[in-house]
């Protein structure tokens, strides 16, 4: 933590959970407010390396939680782990006395932070908002585009929507459950439930993530991408006169997949680079294959020709940032929704989890169409131009400072 505040001046809390972990403040919001951390699960490690202390908070166990969502399941945690989440949070802010709790990915905090009466700024993407412009399940994806052009397209995403919405927020009914339990002002429901009770910043871009009717205190801020201190292995920089491909999955990775990604790369005229989070042990690879457990990303995809991944949005973004094409392999919804937005705006293809387990080698197939085709880099190249107009955490430390003013 940082130094006491001063008497009669509560801390911020700062209410770390999944996701990637935000930039360290600067140093001139640390002379004035306290940061406090709180979280579990290995991605704690990268907020300790900074020199921050990580308070323990109880989450719900990952495997279950993606194994519901990778299955489809509308009830992604039973309610009793919501409830249970709100319980903990009660108890850390008692303990902390937060002015504000800033949140990523936390389900709980919209709804404990209005019990407790605490402001609550969420940081989130777009698709997981209430006000996203497009449907997360496109039920009309068969019409033909000729026939969904103009406004019947734009109603039949209208109806998408509200269809979604409506049957997602009656499944997990939960959150209006305990909106009317404890009188919240502003009601959570399933769809909301990761945006801020008071301010919501928007880690996209529009141009990625198209919202619509968005309220006053919804902000697009630009990606919040993370930034590493971690130094290079000692084979890097690798060969110059081959190509690269840089492979990562994030932290919902599996195993399998990496042995097989490897292999790939025997014998082909080019470089692979694959991080897998610490989540699996490949063992022997080709000459031309460099495995870690984690490198600095922005290092490799400035590096690289090109970017394999999950379609997660931090992985997408630090490609396009460097303006690298992408092929996603997405395993759950959300990761589907993302590489949707990378076709639509030319910069790289999805490949199917099921595809590339029935027949691994479509995976080099996709990289080498990719590689060839230089309207993917052009593409990539053009989000790269409109991504240098943000600074996400700077955009994102004056709205938390703006929204803290009123009530210091």
């Amino acid at each position: 933590m940082g130094a006491d505040p001063p008497v009669g001046e509560p801390p911020l809390g700062v209410n770390f959970s999944g996701g990637a972990p935000p930039v360290a403040p600067s140093p001139a919001i640390e002379d004035d407010l306290d940061v406090v951390f709180a979280g579990s699960g290995p991605q704690a490690r990268f907020i300790k390396d900074e020199g921050f202390d990580v308070l323990p908070l109880y989450e719900p166990d990952p495997g279950m939680l993606f194994g519901n969502i990778r299955r489809g399941n509308l009830r992604f945690v039973p309610d009793s782990e919501i409830e249970r989440m709100v319980e903990a949070d009660l108890a850390i802010y008692k303990e902390v006395r937060p002015a504000m709790v800033l949140t990523d990915g936390r389900f709980s905090a919209a709804i404990s932070a209005q019990i407790a009466k605490v402001q609550h700024s969420a940081i989130v993407n777009a698709s997981s908002t209430e006000y996203r412009a497009l449907p997360y399940i496109p039920f009309f994806s068969r019409i033909p585009g000729v026939m969904r052009a103009g406004g019947v397209g734009r109603a039949l995403d209208s109806i998408n929507l509200k269809v979604e919405m409506l049957v997602f927020d009656n499944v997990m009914g939960v959150f209006k459950r305990l909106s009317n339990k404890y009188r919240l002002r502003r009601r959570v429901t399933a769809t909301n439930c990761l945006c801020g009770a008071d301010l919501t910043l928007l880690a996209d871009i529009p141009e990625y993530f198209p919202t619509r009717n968005l309220p006053a205190d919804y902000h697009y801020i630009g990606p919040l991408t993370l930034k590493s201190s971690m130094p290079a292995p000692a084979w890097w920089p690798p060969d110059p006169s081959r190509p690269l491909v840089y492979i990562t999955m994030g932290t919902t990775g599996m195993g399998e997949f990496f042995r097989s990604a490897a292999e790939l790369f025997r014998g082909k005229d080019m470089t692979a680079v694959i991080t897998t989070g610490a989540q699996a042990s490949i063992g022997a690879t080709p000459e031309n294959v460099h495995v870690e457990p984690y490198m600095d990303g922005d290092m490799v995809a400035k590096r690289s020709d090109l970017v394999v991944c999950h379609g997660g949005n931090g992985t997408i973004y630090q490609a396009l940032e460097h303006g690298r094409p992408i092929i996603g392999l997405p395993t759950i919804p959300d990761q589907e929704f993302n590489m949707r937005r990378v076709e639509a705006l030319g910069a790289g293809k999805a490949l199917s989890w099921e595809r590339f387990r029935k027949d691994p080698s479509t995976l080099m197939a996709f990289i080498d169409e990719v590689s060839a085709d230089v309207r993917y880099s052009q593409s990539a190249l053009a989000v790269k131009k409109i991504l240098g107009g943000y600074d996400a955490p700077v955009s994102a430390a004056s709205l938390i400072l703006k929204s803290l003013g009123g009530n210091r």
